[in-house]
């Protein structure tokens, strides 16, 4: 016998029955999702079949539709088209998100297509699992939601082929995704490489901060060379390592990895103390800023 979903899919004034894959009645409304849904719009004009047809199911006096999604994303997928009253499900899982999304475009649910496509690209997922998100956004032809996965995988070290492999990607989008990477970094490596940026950037104060005589050594390395003047070691150092943490992770995240190491080598000296934390945030703050520049500039050549 099948089971009743729970509320508020198992209201006695229901019109209709949708029944999962697994055996669970959802006692819905006709208009519900005749507004949402195209499909079942459509389905509800037809004229409806002789009640001895072989794929006429009836229970309680109401027509009973079979649907190939399971409770778990019918329940889900249904929440979306109920009245504000109903919360929409909560999406933390990316199956579940892929699931809906599917039965969502299936049925021509356009708003609950966008609403769960929004979902899917919200922070928290980006951040903890971008390559998922990327392979359903190439799944279903999502580009822009491709692109801002891409984005966000920049976040984690470079996966490896294995893992592009496992999930799923096709292998153009892996390709290009490989490419991609090794622009962004290349890119994160030159802002280190090149002060240009800086100089047009900075203010008269961080150069004053610079060039101050104190008691710290200067690294002779022409890379870091600005207004005829070596920076200290520590500095040098941090974005030397910076360099490295920029190589693997070419991301704004990066650029705080050895901050707190180049700050506490800084108040060491009696003259760095007093302004290396204030300028060394403020600075790391600008360098975020244009890195995040010139990484927007760079495509993602992709065909979904």
């Amino acid at each position: 016998m099948p089971s009743e979903a729970k509320a508020p899919f198992n209201n006695a004034n229901a019109d209709i029955i949708l029944c999962s894959s697994d055996n669970i009645y959802f006692r819905v409304f006709r208009c519900m999702l005749a507004l949402t849904s195209p499909f079942f719009e459509a389905m509800f004009d037809l004229p409806q079949p002789r009640r001895n047809h072989s794929n006429s199911e009836m229970s309680d006096g109401l027509d009973v539709i079979q649907v190939s999604e399971n409770s778990k994303t019918l329940d889900m997928l249904l929440r979306f088209c109920y009245p504000a009253a109903v919360r929409d499900p909560g999406l933390e899982d990316m199956n579940d998100v892929e699931e809906v999304l599917e039965a969502a475009m299936k049925y021509g649910m356009e708003d609950v297509e966008e609403r769960v496509k929004k979902a899917m690209v919200a922070p928290s997922h980006l951040e903890s699992n971008p390559m998922h998100i990327l392979a359903i956004a190439c799944r279903f032809g999502l580009e822009p939601e491709a692109r801002t996965a891409a984005r966000y995988s920049l976040h984690h070290t470079a996966p490896t082929h294995d893992t592009l492999s496992a999930a799923c990607l096709p292998n153009n989008v892996i390709q290009g995704l490989v490419a991609y990477r090794s622009r962004c970094s290349q890119a994160a490596r030159t802002l280190c490489d090149s002060l240009g940026w800086l100089e047009q950037s900075q203010t008269h104060s961080f150069y004053e901060w610079w060039t101050n005589c104190c008691p710290c050594n200067s690294k002779a390395d022409v890379r870091y060379l600005t207004h005829g003047t070596y920076p200290r070691d520590w500095w040098a150092d941090y974005m030397d390592e910076t360099s490295v943490a920029l190589e693997e992770s070419p991301c704004g995240a990066a650029l705080t990895k050895n901050l707190a190491k180049a700050i506490a080598r800084a108040n060491s000296c009696p003259s760095c103390r007093r302004r290396a934390q204030d300028q060394m945030v403020h600075f790391t703050g600008t360098f975020a800023r244009e890195l995040n520049r010139v990484i927007t500039e760079i495509t993602l050549d992709i065909a979904i």
